[in-house]
């Protein structure tokens, strides 16, 4: 078992009353509410290894030691690549045992693993422009033809597996959540956190052998079973565990009307989860088509935190404001009112203190995608392929809507391309976590 410790920020406390746990940001705090979910106590369901060599074996070992193989390296990297603006978030997420070294991204169309700077985001530097905040370096693993988009290549930094989009680790039964350590095999034969490769090499070198490690997280009230978001501005997001214990977690500060053209859903059955990262919960309510180069198969909506919109719009031209595909949320109690100033950052903190990004259970460690299918329970025999496969809903984390004030719940009707107001009449959406 890992618990999830305090990082040592005391020099950065803003007042007595504010709490602080297991957080990136070092100039404001996480929300009361949530706490203990930041500082959970983790148990290891699994690890996925990567050989990072051509041919090399992508394969999850549990603790038991059962192996399940899960697919080949095609094309290995020898790099890491900076992280892009547009993933700006990418700099929020740590590993649930400190280290900078994390999947800061999960979904069912990559894995993006942060493996260096080993820094911390400064919300005060960032008021100073994109151009004065230090870019994370990372390496991603991606399905099978999703690293060709782009051309043959090469692409620094970017593993190409043979492993299609929503399977295995891209969603599938073997799936990480955003702060799963990632580690390496060092020359002495020990696994250790990748921040260690970067303190000794350059980053324009990569290790061949990697670990990322997948912990399922529960507290004092056990585990949680689901979430709840009021779709409407005020709106209470609560969070319930197995027991019947529940609470308000945050608040709904722009309430989610429309669906979109998110890349990515193409690998997600309506109703599951397409990703989760610091800055982002990515939900489909596409049909699964597989790999495509046609955007209007896809279809999803986005649940983000305040600050990251603020930071999007008035610093990276990225405007999650007034659209109707995105839900935006921010601390219990929070009001819209700050969205709309372009002061990220002053003498009082960030827009939205405490905050919400890269924080339990909404941003980290508490949400991956993961479909189940019948396939999955069916052991390897020869007519296997003739089985249709369905998906085995109570197994995966998915979620539903209601119309009606949270009484009822139905699955999301599958829908494709742009719409603004197919979900105005949706009162609630309940995501259920299963681990």
């Amino acid at each position: 078992m890992l618990k999830k410790s305090f990082f040592l920020f005391v020099l950065f406390l803003l007042a007595a009353s504010s709490v602080f746990a297991s957080s990136n940001f070092i100039k404001s705090s996480i929300p009361a509410e949530v706490v203990e979910e930041n500082n959970a106590n983790y148990h290891l369901q699994y690890s996925i290894f990567v050989e990072n060599v051509q041919g090399g074996e992508i394969y999850r070992q549990d603790p038991d030691g059962s192996i399940t193989p899960l697919g080949n390296v095609v094309v290995p990297t020898d790099s890491t690549y900076q992280a892009a603006d547009g993933f700006w978030a990418a700099q929020f997420s740590r590993a649930i045992d400190g280290n900078a070294g994390n999947v800061t991204a999960t979904a069912v169309n990559a894995m993006h693993l942060r493996v260096a700077p080993d820094d911390y985001y400064d919300p005060e530097q960032a008021q100073l422009g994109r151009d004065a905040v230090w870019k994370p370096r990372l390496i991603s693993l991606l399905p099978n033809r999703e690293y060709f988009k782009a051309g043959n290549g090469p692409h620094p930094g970017r593993i190409a597996t043979d492993i299609p989009g929503g399977e295995g680790l891209f969603g599938g039964m073997s799936s990480a959540y955003v702060g799963s350590p990632v580690k390496y095999l060092n020359d002495e034969g020990e696994w250790v956190t990748i921040d260690e490769f970067y303190y000794q090499n350059d980053v324009a070198s990569a290790p061949e052998n990697l670990k990322i490690e997948v912990y399922k997280p529960s507290t004092d009230n056990g585990t949680a079973s689901h979430i709840i978001f009021e779709n409407e501005v005020g709106g209470d997001i609560s969070l319930h565990y197995a027991n019947g214990f529940s609470k308000p977690i945050a608040t709904v500060l722009q309430r989610v009307e429309g669906t979109g053209r998110f890349g990515g859903s193409e690998y997600a059955e309506a109703g599951y989860v397409r990703a989760n990262h610091g800055g982002v919960l990515d939900l489909s309510v596409s049909p699964y088509a597989g790999f495509t180069w046609d955007i209007e198969l896809m279809g999803g909506f986005q649940i983000v935190p305040a600050n990251h919109v603020i930071y999007s719009r008035y610093f990276l031209d990225l405007n999650y404001l007034d659209r109707p595909q995105y839900m935006i949320v921010g601390h219990s109690g929070a009001t819209p009112d700050r969205l709309y100033d372009p002061t990220y950052f002053d003498e009082n903190g960030l827009a939205y203190d405490p905050h919400y990004e890269a924080v339990a259970p909404l941003f980290s460690n508490y949400i991956k995608p993961k479909l189940v299918t019948n396939h999955d329970k069916i052991p390897n025999k020869p007519n296997k392929g003739a089985i249709p496969i369905k998906p085995v809903k109570g197994q995966s984390t998915h979620f539903q809507f209601s119309f009606d004030g949270g009484n009822t719940w139905v699955d999301p009707e599958p829908t494709t391309g742009t719409h603004n107001d197919n979900l105005v009449d949706v009162t609630h959406i309940k995501l259920k976590l299963n681990y």
